[in-house]
């Protein structure tokens, strides 16, 4: 009896199995470290509650002795119509993923200087830059500056790299271009 019943009931559990896959949205993106959802880094990217297509082209993860660990990536949105600011939105997010609730932000970097400089008395950075045109590689890599989306290829001292990636295929639908930056090839 239970041979015959396991012959009855295995084809069903196979197919129901199959329905249940099948009914999965595939909306992850290729290249991504286990873990992370496409769907919270576009809940937190910039311009907030627009919509738009996200891609994460390059993406790092580091930490120190403390311990912190710090995941972080750079995201390009695509606005689907013209803008003023322009369609293209280049951002460094980052989260605590060891947290008791990791959520992505957007990076941001207070500065201070001295009493004649434009840092004076102090200047909040948000990495993030509005690209009017399509933005090719020169583009993407001339926003890349501390002022700008303050992403870099390199690991900053006193880290250790736990984990990078360029995504390759996102960076090239995103842009129309292969990326020719990668981790480890500049100083």
């Amino acid at each position: 009896m239970k041979s015959i019943l396991g012959l009855v009931l295995l084809p069903l559990l196979v197919s129901l199995n199959h329905a249940v896959v099948a009914a999965e949205p595939k909306s992850e993106q290729a290249g991504l470290p286990a873990g992370w959802k496409l769907s919270e880094i576009e809940k937190e990217m910039p311009p907030y509650r627009a919509e738009g297509k996200v891609y994460v082209l390059a993406w790092m993860i580091k930490e120190d002795d403390r311990p912190l660990r710090v995941e972080s990536c750079l995201v390009l949105k695509v606005l689907p119509g013209e803008s003023e600011e322009g369609r293209w939105c280049l951002a460094h997010l980052y989260r605590h993923p060891l947290a008791n609730e990791p959520k992505w932000g957007l990076s941001m970097t207070h500065v201070t200087g001295e009493p004649g400089t434009k840092y004076f008395p102090g200047l909040d950075i948000h990495h993030v830059e509005r690209l009017k045109d399509r933005p090719n590689n020169k583009a993407i890599y001339a926003a890349l500056g501390f002022e700008q989306v303050n992403w870099k290829f390199t690991l900053e001292d006193d880290w250790k790299l736990v984990g990078c990636g360029v995504c390759e295929d996102a960076w090239q639908a995103a842009i129309g271009e292969k990326p020719t930056k990668f981790f480890g090839a500049e100083k």
